[in-house]
């Protein structure tokens, strides 16, 4: 399936859901819904490292946020959804894709928000531990029912 095609799959609401993905894992790195200029930059400068590193359905996710620039911040504040049940909607939402689709689009998701935790660490290098365990989490969040599932350690033939 081509990518634009791929875009015409979602409606609009589920469109936009999608792009404010990334600007949910914002929000809970930086542990607020309203961003200072830097975050903003860092998060525009993330977008694009990350959209250059996918080359599927991921990249054009990204590539929309980016075009949308102007409006997307204001989009997400007016949205009004905490991080938490926004990470959830996008994970209702990857639950539908083929998977290789679903773990570009996540991956793109989750080196957006890896890209500005190392840009608030130590000498723009690393991630604090916070932010580290902050991403962790919104792996997790992202992880679809059937694959959360499989990860799970009491599913497991391993005796504890």
């Amino acid at each position: 399936m081509s990518v634009s095609k791929w875009q015409e799959q979602w409606t609009d609401p589920e469109w936009a859901t999608l792009r404010l993905g990334p600007v949910w894992v914002l929000s809970a790195i930086a542990g607020r819904v309203r961003f200072d200029a830097d975050e903003r930059s860092a998060f525009w400068d993330a977008v694009t490292d990350a959209a250059l590193r996918s080359t599927g359905p991921g990249r054009e996710l990204l590539g929309t946020a980016a075009a949308e620039r102007r409006w997307l911040f204001d989009e997400f504040e007016l949205d009004g959804r905490p991080v938490v049940s926004g990470l959830l909607a996008v994970t209702r939402l990857l639950e539908r894709m083929a998977p290789d689709t679903r773990d570009d689009v996540r991956a793109s998701i989750l080196r957006v928000g890896e890209s500005v935790a190392r840009a608030r660490g130590p000498f723009g290098r690393r991630m604090t531990v916070e932010d580290e365990q902050t991403l962790l989490l919104v792996g997790q969040l992202l992880q679809t029912s059937a694959e959360e599932a499989e990860d799970n350690p009491l599913d497991s033939s391993t005796a504890i």
